[in-house]
């Protein structure tokens, strides 16, 4: 199964900023968990851009619209839900005092500069086994929250493309 989610990167005045939400505890998988808005790829959407961008309106009531989609990132397959998932980096215009997360779906919006995301202090890494593979699990700890799993790996990825980016 194909999904797509939204890497919303929001200019403010602490620089540039990643919006997640924290997820209820009734929806269906990754109960509580932090994410970013997305979901799975239906039949009417034509590409997973559309998908993301359809998913963090039904989400987080983010307009389209208001979204400048700046690429796509390396899919990741969450072996937990069995989705392959695309994430899609997109520069929100305006902030977030507008947004309206979904009751049933997010419990409230986490916005964390990616300067803080940066520090050496908030990232960890464990490394487990599981089916007999060795795999690696990010950990962004930011106050009381936990970024990890399938999010995590995605934001890694990000973050090690934002680094590289500032450095080239």
């Amino acid at each position: 199964m194909r999904a797509g989610v939204l890497v919303p990167l929001i200019p403010s005045t602490n620089g540039v900023e990643i919006l997640l939400t924290r997820r209820t505890d009734t929806v269906l998988t990754h109960k509580g968990q932090i994410s970013f808005p997305g979901g799975q790829q239906e039949s009417g959407d034509a590409d997973i851009v559309e998908t993301a961008l359809r998913e963090a309106y039904e989400e987080v009531g983010l307009e389209p619209s208001r979204v400048e989609v700046l690429g796509e990132l390396d899919d990741v397959f969450t072996a937990v839900s069995g989705f392959v998932v695309t994430p899609v980096v997109g520069l929100l215009a305006g902030g977030t005092q507008d947004l309206r997360p979904a009751p049933t779906e997010v419990r409230s919006l986490l916005v964390v500069p990616i300067t803080r995301l940066l520090e050496p202090a908030v990232h960890t890494t464990q490394v487990r086994t599981g089916n007999g593979q060795r795999f690696t699990i990010d950990y962004y700890t930011v106050d009381e929250d936990v970024i990890w799993g399938a999010t995590g790996r995605m934001l890694n990825q990000f973050l090690r493309a934002w680094e590289a980016a500032a450095e080239g």
